[in-house]
């Protein structure tokens, strides 16, 4: 087994030029989970390898057959919301070569944003610089101080009003994130380091201690070997690995959680789902009717975890279009998730919202 993984991933570890690619940056999934007063909590689950993808649309069509008439007739009933069919896996030496090489965002980690989705107040949607919550009452402050200076009516600039409604928006998402029934733990659940631990414990009383952690140890080696890492403490090589796998754990739970409603209140319903690939898929929302895990067994596991180091997830996407129920406009933000028809492609060539990370001026990827 260990011959087999070595020979699949056995370019990981080279440290020559390597030109990034950066797919997950340009492919994922961005799932909304609904708040109150139009707000979403939003985070991001990456494709780290190219997905499959199938697409299937549906006219309704009621057909008539007339006496005599050697064909039908067709009256146009509208059409079925777009299906689409999403494949990909998680591999765990690939999720490591991907951070080490290139990095994995933060965006794409236990990372949970709060968004206000009324244009008003979303106009760097994607891209809201994340201040601290007394970052933003300073800033406020000095705002009102300002204004107390030299009259309520004194002339501000457009990226003072700009600073000041990203420090409300802080200062809510702060308040908001911060309350007892939406409490957000910061780490969550530590599942490697807990089923580390309970194995440790079960081989240590079956032989000893030490050859249980050596045990171990040689396991993250041949992983860390691989990928050329230079980590001297055997206890930091287990937390690395720890950290990845919690990190597949993250994403696994949010794929579960993409046909659930919130309990403590059930009129907050699924999340809303975009997809992004490329210029084929640009932030299409979507609403997951059922999902697919499979562990790969013959790719393996991680020895202490029982971690799947390979994992297949399917996806069946319904594509649901709501928008604020207007004209459909390209690259805004509500308005980009209205409905449209053949028009949009003969007179701009798009159809999806491309309201999302791509495509936006003020999006950076630093």
């Amino acid at each position: 087994m260990v011959t087999f993984l070595k020979d699949q991933f056995k370019d990981f570890g080279k440290k020559s030029k390597v030109n990034k690619r950066f797919l997950h940056e340009r492919s994922h999934m961005a799932l909304e989970f609904p708040q109150s007063n139009g707000r979403v909590i939003r985070t991001f689950i990456p494709f780290l390898e190219n997905p499959q993808i199938n697409e299937i649309g549906r006219a309704n069509l009621n057909n008539y057959e007339l006496i005599g008439r050697a064909g039908e007739l067709f009256a146009y009933a509208g059409a079925k919301s777009r299906r689409i069919k999403v494949v990909f896996n998680i591999t765990l030496l690939h999720v490591m070569e991907m951070d080490i090489k290139e990095g994995i965002r933060d965006m794409f980690r236990r990372q949970f944003n709060l968004f206000f989705t009324d244009r008003e107040r979303s106009k760097e949607l994607f891209d809201l610089r994340r201040e601290s919550k007394e970052e933003a009452e300073a800033i406020r402050e000095s705002i009102e101080s300002y204004s107390k200076s030299f009259g309520r009516n004194a002339s501000i600039s457009e990226e003072t009003r700009v600073r000041l409604q990203e420090a409300e928006d802080e200062v809510a998402a702060n308040d908001f994130l911060g309350n007892e029934d939406q409490k957000i733990n910061e780490v969550g659940q530590q599942y490697a380091l807990t089923h580390r631990n309970y194995y440790r414990k079960l081989i240590g009383k079956i032989t000893n201690a030490q050859l249980a952690q050596q045990e171990a140890d040689s396991v993250v080696t041949s992983i860390a070997n691989d990928f050329g890492l230079e980590l001297e403490q055997r206890s930091s090589r287990v937390t690395d690995l720890d950290k990845y796998l919690d990190l597949i754990y993250v994403w696994v739970n949010l794929i579960r959680a993409s046909v659930l409603n919130n309990s403590r209140n059930t009129l907050y319903g699924p999340p809303v789902i975009r997809l992004t690939h490329g210029a084929m898929y640009n932030n299409v929302p979507c609403l997951m009717e059922d999902y697919n895990i499979r562990i790969l067994d013959e790719v393996g596991y991680e020895l202490e975890t029982l971690t799947p180091k390979r994992i297949e997830v399917s996806l069946s996407l319904v594509e649901s279009r709501t928008g604020n129920f207007g004209s459909y406009v390209a690259g805004q933000i509500e308005s980009g998730d209205n409905l449209t028809g053949w028009e949009s492609i003969i007179s701009n060539n798009d159809l999806d919202p491309q309201n999302g990370l791509i495509g936006r001026e003020n999006f950076s990827v630093t």
